[in-house]
């Protein structure tokens, strides 16, 4: 039998671990402090063994963690094992410190690597502080045991899904990434690293969840509970992450061996089918609520508790500000994926006309529109392209256009018989146009069409950028962003670019000839963006998101479902009609019947009085500078017909420099004088050159075939709107060449706000017009210290927005 003075001697003796399993916990290097990051955990060499299943739960201490427990009175047993367990938890606490700070001083750091899953890790490492001061032995032992199997866990499962990330992001050596998205076998052993990953994170949170001494936490610390709920909250994101995971790769799996090569190469082999689709549309729809579980998460999430740089803390910030924003426009466009199917032919073959721009001979939606194609899809593969010359459809002995006269709504000003598609594209809103166009198209060529595509050169320009340059090589021709626009009138305009296009294509029809290069180009450059790479086609597909916020390129299509998210966003080229703002969209049309509107520099100031009640009173003066530097194709004078769309109740109040159709001089009434024809100045041009010359026959034209005088110059010639919810101010600017013409405006729109003034400023395809802006406050008329001045290059539309009444004193 044991005695009192023998238990006082074991008590002096130094501590000695109560067993083996205690050693091991000794010497163990485990990190558990937060104060270790997770990228050092990750890549330490230490092994954390699994621990049995027995070590997830904590019990309760047991007797037998004490030693020699003797027959003495209750109050001196007491005493002596809280004496005994507090020095044995004190020395094991410091030596396990000491552990883990050799451990950390001798673990070389890695870079960190910002992934969001690094949040579990984090946050279940946090939980070495929970550990009270006075737990015996045995319960910090198996405390430990309990954060060293979330720790394994957690670890696992982030290295899981690091190799996930290494698996599709380690380049090629070309450089791309885009054949590891589409090897099935790293995609076969992605789906098994993010199933064993998605176990590992349900561990995590099945030991958080029947703990019962992490359990007790919001009653024992309640201070300690953002720990626990951030640490919950990483864990359950980390297992809707791994569901999204096998739900992408499943459908990866389905689609990569079709998707091996160019998406746009001339196979016959269908893209994607319909079950393939249908697969598409499943997935989807069963991402969205893990999406929705993931932001549910992160409210739970508590940033500053985890040891984040500030620059790390900061991008998962903006990653969780963004996700709303993913899940909105998801929820938004359910139709989305159903709407890709539809543009991709998946249920049957889709046809779109597809038509070029020029914008050196302008029109509404920002060029005359000289070569048109078919483009067809089906079951994702784009059929052979090419273009057509317009004139040879429409020029010929048995036109389709013969007696045409353009709509209603423009009847009163189009000055040509015989309309037909090359000038359906009359109005600035593109909708209206395409519609136009499809109209004459199914009338011309008797085909039907899903919708319209239209661009300008530049759009070629920015897909050259993505491609580089392009070799003709009959031509030899290279073609970059640089000199593309220059060639294409070189081979369309000059006799000499004719005459070589004749002899390469063994033509002799001058306007058959005229537009072969821009087809062999065209024909080239599909070619290659056929055979181009994923990472490429995705370069141009975002170029060309960009050009239709520009409506360098302008889409319609007959779905509405599809044409609705063109409209959402913003992409479908429509003139602005709200009633909310007052709104501002000037739109030129070059019917000269020449290539001259690059000729013609164009820049407009406007000034802008606000009264107290909001109203705005607009002055604005438009300067056009017409130096021919270069060969025009076609008539010398330039013809511009002038359309100012602004509010419906908007009122007109004065106008100068639009030609009446009152003939003042020159032609058949003899020269005009060589100086100072118009007093005010609304055309100035050298001594002796103001001169109208001949133009292209035109309806009601008196002078065909002659010498057309200049007109007397006043207000706008036409108010009756060709766009619903507008009101237009319409009229001709004739500008012999070397001249500049000036026209001014004013008119009154009431307010539409009494304290915020908002002005959208819209840019017609095709024009990058000089735009001066100044907004006058309510109470301070004409000072300029208290007005709002903007200048821009109109590349795109601009709101601009300024207080009624100046906030200091003018």
């Amino acid at each position: 039998m044991s005695h009192a003075h023998d238990t006082d001697s074991a008590a002096q003796k130094p501590l000695q671990p109560p067993d083996q399993t205690t050693k091991a916990v000794a010497s163990l290097t485990a990190p558990l402090t937060p104060a270790i990051p997770a990228d050092t955990a990750r890549h330490s060499s230490t092994a954390l063994n699994p621990l049995p299943e027995s070590a997830y739960i904590l019990s309760q201490p047991q007797e037998n963690d004490l030693q020699d427990i003797v027959d003495i009175p209750d109050q001196a047993i007491r005493r002596k094992q809280f004496l005994q367990q507090d020095r044995y938890s004190r020395r094991l606490r410091q030596k396990m410190q000491r552990t883990i700070i050799r451990s950390s001083l001798q673990r070389k750091r890695q870079p960190s690597k910002l992934v969001l899953l690094n949040l579990i890790l984090l946050s279940i490492l946090v939980f070495g502080i929970v550990l009270p001061i006075g737990f015996s032995a045995g319960y910090l032992l198996q405390a430990y045991v309990t954060l060293s199997t979330l720790s394994t866990h957690t670890i696992s499962g982030i290295n899981h899904l690091y190799t996930v990330k290494d698996l599709f992001t380690a380049p090629q050596q070309d450089g791309s990434t885009n054949k590891n998205l589409l090897d099935t076998s790293k995609l076969t052993r992605a789906q098994h690293e993010i199933t064993a990953a998605r176990q590992d994170f349900q561990q995590v949170q099945t030991v958080l969840d029947n703990t019962p001494w992490l359990q007790s936490i919001p009653q024992l610390a309640p201070q300690l509970t953002p720990y626990f709920t951030t640490a919950h909250a990483a864990s359950q994101i980390g297992i809707d992450t791994t569901t999204i995971g096998q739900e992408v790769v499943t459908t990866g799996l389905l689609l990569a061996p079709q998707l091996q090569g160019s998406l746009l190469s001339t196979s016959k082999a269908p893209l994607i089918t319909e079950p393939q689709f249908q697969q598409i549309q499943l997935t989807f729809n069963r991402i969205l609520p893990h999406l929705e579980s993931i932001q549910a998460q992160t409210g739970q999430l508590s940033l500053n508790l985890l040891p984040l740089s500030a620059a790390t803390r900061q991008q998962l910030t903006s990653y969780i500000q963004l996700l709303p924003q993913v899940i909105t426009t998801a929820k938004e466009n359910r139709d989305l994926v159903n709407s890709l199917g539809w543009l991709l032919g998946v249920d049957q073959p889709r046809t779109f006309l597809v038509q070029t721009m020029d914008r050196g001979e302008l029109r509404a939606t920002g060029g005359f529109t000289g070569q048109y194609g078919e483009l067809t899809i089906k079951n994702g593969r784009v059929a052979p392209f090419s273009l057509q010359n317009i004139a040879l459809l429409e020029y010929s002995d048995n036109s389709p256009t013969y007696g045409n006269v353009a709509p209603d709504a423009y009847r009163s000003w189009w000055p040509f018989a015989n309309w037909g598609l090359r000038d359906a594209n009359l109005s600035a809103d593109f909708p209206t146009s395409a519609n136009l166009e499809m109209e004459r198209y199914k009338a011309e060529v008797n085909h039907q069409v899903d919708g319209v595509i239209l661009f300008t050169p530049i759009t070629i320009e920015h897909v050259l950028k993505a491609t580089g340059p392009i070799t003709i090589p009959r031509y030899q021709e290279t073609i970059t962003t640089q000199n593309l626009e220059a060639k294409l009138h070189y081979y369309q305009l000059s006799h000499a670019g004719i005459v070589k296009e004749k002899r390469i294509e063994h033509i002799n029809d001058d306007e058959s000839a005229r537009k072969m290069f821009t087809s062999a180009l065209a024909h080239t450059l599909i070619d290659h963006i056929r055979q181009a790479p994923i990472k490429e086609l995705l370069g141009i597909g975002q170029q060309m998101l960009k050009d239709m916020q520009t409506r360098d390129l302008q889409v319609y299509v007959t779905n509405p479902t599809v044409e609705n998210i063109l409209k959402r966003a913003g992409d479908a080229g429509e003139m602005d009609r709200s009633s909310r703002r007052d709104g501002l969209y000037i739109v030129q049309t070059n019917v000269s019947v020449s290539k001259a509107s690059e000729f013609v520099k164009t820049t407009f100031t406007e000034d802008v009085q606000l009264d107290s009640s909001g109203g705005a009173t607009h002055n604005l003066t438009m300067y056009f500078d017409y130096q021919q530097t270069g060969p025009v194709y076609g008539f010398d004078t330039y013809r511009d017909y002038l359309r100012i769309y602004v509010p419906p109740d908007a009122r007109f109040r004065s106008g100068s420099g639009i030609d009446n159709g009152d003939p003042l001089c020159g032609g058949v009434l003899g020269a005009c004088p060589n100086t100072n024809v118009y007093p005010h100045r609304e055309l100035v041009c050298p001594a002796g050159q103001y001169i109208a010359g001949q133009a292209s026959p035109m309806l009601y034209d008196q002078f065909v075939g002659q010498d057309h005088p200049l007109d007397k110059v006043g207000g706008p010639t036409n108010f009756q709107s060709d766009m619903p919810q507008r009101a237009m101010f319409g009229g001709y600017v004739v500008i012999p060449k070397n001249c500049q013409a000036t026209v001014k405006l004013s008119w009154y729109v009431p307010a539409h706000s009494v304290q915020t003034y908002q002005y959208y400023v819209q840019r017609q395809a095709g024009t990058n017009p000089d735009y001066h802006l100044t907004i006058h406050p309510a109470n301070c008329k004409a000072q300029a210290k208290a007005s709002s001045q903007f200048t821009t290059d109109m590349s795109k539309d601009v709101l601009f927005s300024a207080k009624v009444a100046a906030s200091t004193t003018c």
